[in-house]
């Protein structure tokens, strides 16, 4: 005999069906969402356009601070006062006569050793044009050295020449100079100075 096909029982859902499992999925987010909102008990009383208006704004502020946290490990750091503060030292009692100018060639520091070296005092030297202090005979040549490394468009940051020096009292001295352009911002600021006698 012939068994009849039985037919299974249809396993799809109606309409209505799908729309309350839709309805209780999305009820599901919106809970989610309401959850991570930063308001405490105040969000159960959002409706569905307050908890996603509140939820872009969230998104918009956590993407805000993601870029200015990108931005701010992209910049240099700065030297650390307490290394400026070691240079300083270090500076000051060094026997090396230093000095710091401007583009100018104007002094706006010196440390000890320099002033011991040029006779003048630290409040005297300020403001003393290097340039000026050079003898006439080596003045053009040590002034083609500073315009050397301030040309546009320069790499080089340093370069060392040899003049004579004019001290307070006149005397000229012999000496090895050498030029260090700082830099700020990527643009030319000032010069630290190395003057040594020649032996």
């Amino acid at each position: 005999p012939v068994v009849p096909m039985q037919l299974e029982p249809d396993k799809r859902l109606s309409h209505k069906e799908v729309e309350q499992r839709r309805r209780e999925k999305a009820k599901q987010y919106f809970d989610e969402l309401r959850a991570l909102l930063p308001f405490g008990s105040d969000s159960a009383k959002f409706d569905k356009n307050a908890i996603l208006h509140h939820s872009i704004i969230l998104l918009k502020q956590l993407m805000q601070e993601l870029a200015q946290e990108e931005a701010a490990s992209t910049v240099k750091p700065q030297p650390e006062q307490a290394g400026l503060a070691d240079f300083r030292c270090c500076f000051d009692v060094s026997r090396q006569p230093m000095c710091f100018a401007g583009l100018d060639s104007r002094l706006s520091d010196a440390n000890s050793a320099f002033c011991t070296l040029s006779g003048y005092s630290r409040m005297e030297v300020t403001g003393i044009s290097l340039l000026n202090s050079t003898a006439p005979a080596d003045s053009e040549m040590a002034t083609q050295q500073w315009q050397l490394l301030l040309a546009p468009g320069s790499k080089q940051t340093s370069t060392s020449y040899r003049c004579r020096f004019v001290r307070k009292d006149g005397q000229q001295l012999m000496c090895n100079v050498d030029l260090n352009l700082i830099l700020r911002q990527s643009k030319p600021h000032s010069f630290l100075v190395s003057v040594n006698p020649c032996l």
